[in-house]
């Protein structure tokens, strides 16, 4: 009737709160990036993410950049499978603290550079009210009773699922200004997965109505499946026993005598042909006729219905279990590093080109498990789930002495990742980002931006807990410098997303129904950079 309810959870690789096109990969990494939203092309110290060839044009010198982004996203998911309490449900992610600490040394044409961020994950996904895929399987429940005979209307159930990810990275760089045109980096990024699943689905109950076994008012679904299941071996007990009473007649030519006839001829009582009689109708087997039954035919009813019984006592055992309390405590871990290398191309002091290529990250996370009552975390056991490589271009072009126009292209290689089996529902993610920056004053900057981002996710990737979808960003923000050598950002953004859908989802139980999927997401960002 109904399978794992659980079977959903390895889906959660990570929980990203990136706001861009990439699915795993965080690119919100500084808040000069949440007020703008173009910094491909960036010579500011944010750069050791963005742009690290960029960073020769920092003056001689140490320099310090922190910012901290909190981040809150709502996700709503319906389905309007008929047996539903509800069609919607939603997830709160929340992320009050989501730091960028970035270091550059600078020595003439050489520049050191470091950088730790979480370059993926962040934050936890909160489902109070479960999920579609939770709750299809036990909202099922009813309706299959009800097909078979047993009156059931209602159920209910307590639930709770949370999932964290978090991918701390660290990266360090080195960048080289050739001459005052070109400069190039080289760096690796290595990072730390974790996945945290946590939940349970428990208490599920249903408002049978079985005659000595419930009553219509909700019962506890395992108990109830458990007594139909006792009562049915018991049948099929009785079913045998009945067969073997009659076993001295196989072999024999009584075998295929009628009973009335083998109580005239004495070897049979009256009250056991009564009896057998009585044990039939009990079992439900119709059609008996002490007339025209013999042993042989006797038997064969036995043999079926006790074949029968022990058939729905199975099943009704494995209902027992599978409405049993289901918890999961186990987390993911594993590592990767990902080289990056990066060119800075300065014209005519008014337009800087910046290129970077990440590449692909292989990583292999492992199961450790606490419990796991789903089977689906088996201590030891590991996922494939790379990280793709990137390609971004950034421009920037001084357009006059107080304002700057920014452009920036990324693309997302998911294509060419493993995530067992999952990469063949998704294509290449693309971001397209453009910014404007305003000098207000020697000490003030404005700053506006707009992202589009195409996530690459189809129709057959998405689920009610890994979705990703299109989305639009904006951003703006103001930075202000207190003095020469230290500057305040503070930054706000909004993302607008493009609702996903997917059609004929199959639940457990074989029941099948139409998902909607969308999120929120805002950002309040902080940043301070001081240079020495």
């Amino acid at each position: 009737m109904m399978s794992k309810l659980l079977r959903v959870l390895p889906l959660l690789l990570m929980i990203s709160i990136a706001f861009g096109g990439g699915m795993v990969e965080n690119t919100n990494q500084s808040a000069e990036q949440i007020r703008m939203m173009a910094r491909g092309a960036s010579t500011d110290l944010d750069a050791v993410f963005f742009n690290p060839a960029g960073l020769t044009k920092l003056d001689n010198g140490m320099h310090l950049y922190l910012s901290n982004q909190t981040i809150s996203q709502g996700r709503t998911i319906t389905s309007d499978l008929g047996f539903l309490h509800s069609d919607t449900y939603e997830g709160t992610t929340f992320a009050p603290v989501f730091p960028n600490f970035y270091f550059a040394y600078k020595m003439d044409k050489l520049v050191l550079s470091a950088g730790f961020v979480p370059v993926g994950g962040g934050g936890g996904a909160v489902f109070e009210d479960g999920l579609p895929s939770f709750e299809g399987p036990v909202s099922a429940i009813p309706a299959g009773l009800a097909a078979a005979g047993i009156p059931t209307t209602d159920y209910s159930f307590d639930v709770d699922f949370t999932g964290s990810s978090i991918y701390m990275g660290g990266q360090a760089s080195a960048s080289y200004a050739i001459n005052d045109m070109i400069s190039v980096s080289a760096g690796v990024r290595y990072f730390m997965a974790t996945n945290n699943y946590e939940g349970y689905i428990k208490d599920i109950m249903i408002d049978p109505t079985y005659p000595g076994v419930a009553d219509g008012s909700m019962t506890s679904a395992t108990v109830f499946f458990s007594t139909i299941a006792g009562a049915l071996n018991g049948a099929a007990a009785s079913a045998t026993g009945g067969a073997a009473a009659l076993q001295p007649f196989v072999g024999t030519a009584a075998e295929n005598e009628n009973f009335n006839n083998l109580v005239l001829g004495g070897l049979i009582p009256q009250a056991n042909v009564d009896a057998i009689g009585a044990g039939f109708a009990q079992l439900g087997v119709p059609g008996w006729d002490p007339a025209t039954w013999t042993p042989a035919i006797a038997i064969g009813a036995y043999t079926q219905a006790a074949a029968g019984y022990t058939a729905n006592a199975d099943a009704m055992t494995t209902n027992a279990a599978q409405t049993a309390d289901v918890e999961v405590e186990a987390k993911q871990t594993g590592s990767g590093f990902a080289p990056i290398v990066g060119l800075n191309i300065s014209l005519m002091d008014k337009l800087n080109i910046g290129v970077r290529y990440e590449m692909m990250a292989p990583l292999l996370l492992t199961n450790e498990t606490v419990v796991d009552g789903s089977g689906l975390f088996p201590d030891g056991a590991e996922t494939n789930a790379d990280m793709p490589a990137l390609l971004g271009i950034g421009l920037s072009y001084l357009a006059m002495p107080s304002l700057n126009i920014a452009f920036d292209y990324n693309m997302y290689f998911n294509e060419d990742v493993d995530w067992d089996g999952k990469e063949a529902n998704v294509e290449n993610g693309t971001e397209i980002a453009f910014g404007v920056e305003f000098a207000l004053n020697e000490s003030l900057l404005l700053s506006g931006g707009y992202l589009i981002a195409t996530s690459g996710a189809l129709e057959a990737y998405q689920t009610d807990l890994s979705y990703s979808l299109n989305s639009n960003t904006m951003g703006v923000g103001a930075k202000y410098s207190l003095n020469p050598k230290m500057a305040v950002t503070l930054a706000f953004s909004n993302t607008a997303y493009e609702e996903g859908s997917k059609a004929n989802v199959l639940y457990r139980g074989g029941a099948t129904g139409n998902e909607t999927y969308m999120k929120t997401a805002t950002v309040i960002a902080f940043g301070l950079q001081k240079s020495f």
